[in-house]
């Protein structure tokens, strides 16, 4: 996906969800030179549709294409 394109509602939903269910609140997410969020701010991020929501989004996306292709417990087997 590339950053100038409108997200889907659904995946911002989806990603907005996953961000509330899966994050604790206390939770800090450090993404590369762009600096570390929290929670609340990487909400506003995906909802303004940024430059830093949509690399955290782009990451959830490859995150479930992994998980659902199998990669991700191909990893985690030869672990």
């Amino acid at each position: 996906m590339k950053d100038k394109e409108k997200l889907d509602k659904e995946i911002k939903e989806l990603i907005l969800w996953r961000l509330e269910a899966t994050i604790p609140k206390h939770f800090k997410i450090s993404i590369g030179s762009k600096g570390t969020f929290d929670k609340e701010e990487l909400k506003k991020h995906v909802e303004k549709e940024d430059e830093v929501g949509m690399i955290f989004v782009n990451m959830q996306l490859n995150f479930i294409k992994d998980l659902a292709s199998g990669k991700i417990s191909e990893m985690l087997a030869k672990a």
